[in-house]
């Protein structure tokens, strides 16, 4: 019976460290999220730049080739 009492306290600990982890490292990554969030919102109010433009125009002249 203590046994079984120390495994499941292992366990449980285990699930405990393993979740923390696991959070730590979403919220690690929110920053970044968040920094590409506004990228994302800055580029679709703005005008698009001449690199999309340019990618564009590539893919109509692709496009009237076929």
């Amino acid at each position: 019976m203590d046994s079984q009492i120390i495994l499941s306290l292992l366990a449980a600990s285990g699930v405990v460290t393993i979740l923390l982890f696991v959070v730590r490292g979403m919220l690690d990554q929110l920053p970044e999220v968040f920094a590409a969030w506004q990228r994302v919102k800055k580029a679709y109010r703005a005008d698009a730049s001449p690199a999309v433009e340019d990618r564009d125009v590539e893919d109509r002249e692709a496009g009237m080739r076929e």
